[in-house]
Protein backbone atom coordinates (compact mmCIF):
# COMPACT_ATOMS: atom_id res chain seq x y z
CA UNK A 1 0.00 0.00 0.00
CA UNK A 2 1.21 3.72 -0.65
CA UNK A 3 1.74 5.80 1.18
CA UNK A 4 -0.97 8.50 0.25
CA UNK A 5 -3.55 5.50 0.29
CA UNK A 6 -2.95 4.69 3.88
CA UNK A 7 -2.60 8.16 5.20
CA UNK A 8 -6.20 8.62 3.29
CA UNK A 9 -7.61 5.36 4.99
CA UNK A 10 -6.33 6.65 8.70
CA UNK A 11 -7.22 10.55 7.30
CA UNK A 12 -11.59 8.32 7.06
CA UNK A 13 -11.52 6.73 10.18
CA UNK A 14 -10.30 9.85 12.02
CA UNK A 15 -13.29 11.99 10.39
CA UNK A 16 -15.67 9.07 10.62
CA UNK A 17 -14.81 8.76 14.81
CA UNK A 18 -15.35 12.54 15.44
CA UNK A 19 -17.83 13.52 13.19
CA UNK A 20 -19.70 16.39 14.62
CA UNK A 21 -17.32 17.03 16.97
CA UNK A 22 -15.68 20.54 16.72
CA UNK A 23 -12.93 22.49 18.68
CA UNK A 24 -12.42 25.98 19.28
CA UNK A 25 -9.90 27.78 17.21
CA UNK A 26 -6.24 27.02 17.49
CA UNK A 27 -7.09 23.93 19.36
CA UNK A 28 -5.58 21.38 17.29
CA UNK A 29 -2.12 23.02 16.66
CA UNK A 30 -2.25 23.42 20.52
CA UNK A 31 -2.93 19.94 21.01
CA UNK A 32 0.12 18.88 18.26
CA UNK A 33 2.00 20.91 20.71
CA UNK A 34 1.93 19.06 23.82
CA UNK A 35 4.70 16.65 22.51
CA UNK A 36 2.02 14.21 22.05
CA UNK A 37 2.45 14.45 18.48
CA UNK A 38 3.71 11.80 20.50
CA UNK A 39 1.01 10.50 22.14
CA UNK A 40 0.01 7.69 19.49
CA UNK A 41 1.03 6.99 16.09
CA UNK A 42 3.01 9.07 13.74
CA UNK A 43 4.39 6.22 11.59
CA UNK A 44 7.16 4.90 9.31
CA UNK A 45 8.81 7.28 7.40
CA UNK A 46 9.57 4.55 4.89
CA UNK A 47 5.61 3.39 4.94
CA UNK A 48 2.95 5.89 6.52
CA UNK A 49 4.78 9.23 7.21
CA UNK A 50 1.66 11.47 6.05
CA UNK A 51 -0.52 8.59 7.81
CA UNK A 52 1.02 8.81 11.53
CA UNK A 53 0.92 12.51 11.85
CA UNK A 54 -2.74 12.28 11.03
CA UNK A 55 -3.47 9.58 13.76
CA UNK A 56 -1.07 11.67 16.09
CA UNK A 57 -3.10 14.14 16.51
CA UNK A 58 -6.13 12.34 17.27
CA UNK A 59 -4.92 9.28 18.87
CA UNK A 60 -1.55 10.64 20.19
CA UNK A 61 -0.76 12.63 21.42
CA UNK A 62 1.19 11.74 27.47
CA UNK A 63 4.03 4.99 22.58
CA UNK A 64 4.23 -0.96 20.50
CA UNK A 65 0.78 -1.97 20.48
CA UNK A 66 -2.01 -3.13 22.63
CA UNK A 67 -5.36 -4.81 22.09
CA UNK A 68 -7.89 -2.94 23.72
CA UNK A 69 -7.44 -4.50 27.71
CA UNK A 70 -10.70 -6.11 29.29
CA UNK A 71 -12.92 -3.73 31.30
CA UNK A 72 -15.51 -5.62 33.45
CA UNK A 73 -17.71 -3.34 34.40
CA UNK A 74 -19.94 -3.65 38.20
CA UNK A 75 -18.77 -4.51 41.75
CA UNK A 76 -14.96 -4.89 42.61
CA UNK A 77 -13.71 -8.57 42.62
CA UNK A 78 -14.19 -9.94 46.01
CA UNK A 79 -10.33 -10.79 46.13
CA UNK A 80 -9.33 -7.60 45.03
CA UNK A 81 -11.31 -4.93 46.89
CA UNK A 82 -11.59 -1.53 45.45
CA UNK A 83 -9.99 1.19 47.83
CA UNK A 84 -12.11 2.97 50.13
CA UNK A 85 -13.82 5.51 47.82
CA UNK A 86 -17.29 7.26 49.70
CA UNK A 87 -18.39 9.86 46.92
CA UNK A 88 -17.40 11.23 43.62
CA UNK A 89 -15.70 14.17 45.27
CA UNK A 90 -13.51 11.49 46.73
CA UNK A 91 -12.13 10.44 43.10
CA UNK A 92 -12.27 14.05 41.93
CA UNK A 93 -10.11 15.25 44.45
CA UNK A 94 -7.73 12.27 44.09
CA UNK A 95 -7.47 12.62 40.60
CA UNK A 96 -6.51 16.18 40.27
CA UNK A 97 -3.85 15.58 43.26
CA UNK A 98 -2.13 12.51 41.18
CA UNK A 99 -2.56 15.14 38.10
CA UNK A 100 -0.48 17.81 39.80
CA UNK A 101 2.50 15.38 40.17
CA UNK A 102 2.83 14.74 36.43
CA UNK A 103 5.87 16.64 35.90
CA UNK A 104 7.26 14.09 38.38
CA UNK A 105 6.87 11.15 35.98
CA UNK A 106 7.94 10.14 32.32
CA UNK A 107 4.60 9.26 30.70
CA UNK A 108 4.19 6.31 28.54
CA UNK A 109 1.56 5.95 26.07
CA UNK A 110 0.74 2.67 23.77
CA UNK A 111 -1.27 2.99 20.68
CA UNK A 112 -1.95 0.48 17.36
CA UNK A 113 -3.60 1.96 14.35
CA UNK A 114 -4.81 -0.01 11.57
CA UNK A 115 -2.20 -2.44 9.42
CA UNK A 116 -0.24 -3.13 12.95
CA UNK A 117 1.71 -0.09 13.27
CA UNK A 118 2.45 0.42 16.77
CA UNK A 119 3.81 3.84 18.44
CA UNK A 120 5.30 3.70 22.35
CA UNK A 121 5.85 7.62 23.02
CA UNK A 122 7.35 8.56 26.38
CA UNK A 123 6.45 12.37 27.12
CA UNK A 124 8.85 15.06 29.15
CA UNK A 125 5.95 17.20 30.56
CA UNK A 126 8.61 19.54 32.53
CA UNK A 127 10.46 19.65 28.87
CA UNK A 128 7.54 19.74 26.65
CA UNK A 129 9.52 16.86 24.88
CA UNK A 130 8.38 13.07 23.60
CA UNK A 131 10.30 10.20 22.17
CA UNK A 132 8.49 8.08 20.11
CA UNK A 133 8.95 4.11 18.87
CA UNK A 134 6.65 3.15 15.87
CA UNK A 135 7.03 -0.03 14.24
CA UNK A 136 5.28 -2.38 11.69
CA UNK A 137 6.20 -5.60 10.37
CA UNK A 138 10.26 -5.74 10.74
CA UNK A 139 10.38 -1.85 10.24
CA UNK A 140 11.57 0.54 13.13
CA UNK A 141 11.88 4.17 13.42
CA UNK A 142 12.68 6.42 16.77
CA UNK A 143 11.94 10.43 16.23
CA UNK A 144 11.91 12.70 18.95
CA UNK A 145 9.99 15.94 19.44
CA UNK A 146 10.80 18.95 21.59
CA UNK A 147 8.20 22.10 21.62
CA UNK A 148 8.59 25.51 22.65
CA UNK A 149 6.29 28.47 22.20
CA UNK A 150 7.23 32.26 21.30
CA UNK A 151 5.80 35.21 19.45
CA UNK A 152 2.09 33.35 19.19
CA UNK A 153 3.46 30.48 17.54
CA UNK A 154 4.36 26.83 18.70
CA UNK A 155 8.18 25.63 17.44
CA UNK A 156 8.66 21.80 17.01
CA UNK A 157 12.44 20.53 16.56
CA UNK A 158 12.74 17.28 15.28
CA UNK A 159 15.26 14.53 14.36
CA UNK A 160 14.12 11.31 13.61
CA UNK A 161 16.16 8.29 13.05
CA UNK A 162 15.28 5.49 10.70
CA UNK A 163 16.70 2.09 11.62
CA UNK A 164 15.56 -0.22 8.64
CA UNK A 165 17.49 2.70 6.13
CA UNK A 166 20.17 3.86 8.92
CA UNK A 167 18.86 7.10 7.87
CA UNK A 168 18.31 10.31 10.00
CA UNK A 169 17.25 13.74 9.52
CA UNK A 170 16.59 16.83 11.88
CA UNK A 171 13.71 19.38 11.27
CA UNK A 172 12.81 22.61 12.49
CA UNK A 173 8.73 23.53 11.61
CA UNK A 174 6.27 25.97 13.57
CA UNK A 175 2.47 26.15 13.25
CA UNK A 176 0.17 28.84 12.43
CA UNK A 177 -0.71 31.65 14.87
CA UNK A 178 -2.41 30.09 18.03
CA UNK A 179 -5.92 31.14 18.53
CA UNK A 180 -7.82 31.24 21.33
CA UNK A 181 -10.85 29.57 22.79
CA UNK A 182 -14.00 31.66 23.36
CA UNK A 183 -16.44 29.93 23.99
CA UNK A 184 -15.34 28.62 27.46
CA UNK A 185 -16.30 25.02 26.32
CA UNK A 186 -12.86 22.46 27.66
CA UNK A 187 -12.64 20.49 24.71
CA UNK A 188 -10.45 17.26 25.76
CA UNK A 189 -9.02 14.60 23.50
CA UNK A 190 -5.92 12.03 23.79
CA UNK A 191 -3.92 15.33 23.58
CA UNK A 192 -5.42 16.96 26.41
CA UNK A 193 -2.79 17.97 29.14
CA UNK A 194 -3.08 16.86 33.10
CA UNK A 195 -3.71 20.23 33.65
CA UNK A 196 -6.83 20.65 31.04
CA UNK A 197 -8.06 17.29 32.44
CA UNK A 198 -8.25 18.66 35.83
CA UNK A 199 -9.80 21.60 35.22
CA UNK A 200 -12.18 19.60 33.46
CA UNK A 201 -12.77 18.17 36.72
CA UNK A 202 -13.16 21.20 38.52
CA UNK A 203 -15.65 22.40 36.56
CA UNK A 204 -17.96 19.17 35.83
CA UNK A 205 -17.13 18.53 32.58
CA UNK A 206 -15.32 15.56 32.95
CA UNK A 207 -17.76 13.32 35.76
CA UNK A 208 -16.82 10.00 37.20
CA UNK A 209 -18.48 7.32 35.43
CA UNK A 210 -18.63 3.28 36.01
CA UNK A 211 -16.33 1.28 38.20
CA UNK A 212 -14.05 -1.69 36.51
CA UNK A 213 -10.97 -3.05 35.56
CA UNK A 214 -8.28 -2.22 33.66
CA UNK A 215 -5.61 -4.84 33.15
CA UNK A 216 -6.56 -6.70 35.58
CA UNK A 217 -6.13 -3.66 38.19
CA UNK A 218 -9.15 -1.78 39.52
CA UNK A 219 -9.99 1.66 37.72
CA UNK A 220 -12.00 4.28 37.85
CA UNK A 221 -14.24 5.83 34.35
CA UNK A 222 -13.85 9.17 33.84
CA UNK A 223 -16.58 9.98 30.96
CA UNK A 224 -16.46 12.93 29.21
CA UNK A 225 -19.97 15.35 30.58
CA UNK A 226 -19.36 18.92 28.68
CA UNK A 227 -21.89 19.68 25.74
CA UNK A 228 -19.67 17.37 23.00
CA UNK A 229 -21.10 14.62 25.62
CA UNK A 230 -23.80 13.88 23.42
CA UNK A 231 -21.56 12.63 20.73
CA UNK A 232 -21.29 9.14 21.90
CA UNK A 233 -19.34 9.97 24.70
CA UNK A 234 -16.88 11.91 22.93
CA UNK A 235 -13.79 10.46 25.22
CA UNK A 236 -13.36 8.08 28.35
CA UNK A 237 -10.46 8.11 30.53
CA UNK A 238 -9.94 5.28 33.09
CA UNK A 239 -7.88 6.43 36.20
CA UNK A 240 -6.19 3.64 38.90
CA UNK A 241 -8.50 3.21 41.25
CA UNK A 242 -5.40 3.20 44.07
CA UNK A 243 -2.90 6.08 42.24
CA UNK A 244 -5.84 7.40 40.40
CA UNK A 245 -3.08 8.04 37.80
CA UNK A 246 -4.54 7.64 34.07
CA UNK A 247 -4.17 3.97 32.68
CA UNK A 248 -6.07 4.06 29.78
CA UNK A 249 -8.13 6.82 26.71
CA UNK A 250 -10.74 5.42 25.08
CA UNK A 251 -11.77 7.30 22.02
CA UNK A 252 -14.72 6.68 19.46
CA UNK A 253 -15.40 4.66 17.74
CA UNK A 254 -14.19 2.65 20.82
CA UNK A 255 -11.93 -0.07 19.26
CA UNK A 256 -8.76 -1.32 19.78
CA UNK A 257 -7.55 1.58 16.87
CA UNK A 258 -8.61 3.92 19.22
CA UNK A 259 -7.81 3.06 22.10
CA UNK A 260 -4.51 4.34 24.32
CA UNK A 261 -2.84 2.58 27.22
CA UNK A 262 -1.26 4.99 29.65
CA UNK A 263 1.17 4.41 32.61
CA UNK A 264 3.52 6.79 34.56
CA UNK A 265 7.58 6.04 35.40
CA UNK A 266 8.35 8.10 37.87
CA UNK A 267 11.79 9.99 36.62
CA UNK A 268 15.33 9.10 36.47
CA UNK A 269 18.45 10.84 35.64
CA UNK A 270 18.60 7.74 32.61
CA UNK A 271 15.14 8.11 31.77
CA UNK A 272 15.13 11.48 31.37
CA UNK A 273 18.31 11.61 29.47
CA UNK A 274 16.62 9.35 26.98
CA UNK A 275 13.96 11.07 26.54
CA UNK A 276 15.26 14.28 26.16
CA UNK A 277 18.29 13.41 24.26
CA UNK A 278 18.39 12.37 20.57
CA UNK A 279 20.81 9.34 19.64
CA UNK A 280 21.79 8.69 16.51
CA UNK A 281 23.79 5.50 16.20
CA UNK A 282 26.95 5.18 14.27
CA UNK A 283 27.56 4.87 11.04
CA UNK A 284 23.88 6.21 10.09
CA UNK A 285 23.42 8.79 7.03
CA UNK A 286 22.02 12.08 7.54
CA UNK A 287 19.63 13.12 4.95
CA UNK A 288 17.08 15.89 3.86
CA UNK A 289 13.93 15.71 6.29
CA UNK A 290 11.26 14.21 4.92
CA UNK A 291 8.28 16.72 3.77
CA UNK A 292 5.11 14.78 5.08
CA UNK A 293 6.23 14.54 8.74
CA UNK A 294 5.08 18.33 9.72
Amino acid sequence: MSESQLAEDVRAAVEEATAGLRAPAGAAVRARARGRRRRAARGLLAIVPAAAVIAGATVALHGGGTATPAVTAGAPSATAPAPAIVTDAYVVSHVQAALRGANDFIIVTKATIGHGQATTTYEDLATRTGRSVVSIGGDKVTYWIKTTTSGGRDHWQTTYVDYTKRTWWTKNSQSGVLGKATSGDIVLSADSSPAEISKALAVGQLRVGVKGKVNGHLAIELVYAGKLAAKAGAVRYWVDATTFQPVRIDLPPFTAATTITESWIRKSAALVKETNTPRVPAGFRQVPASPAFN
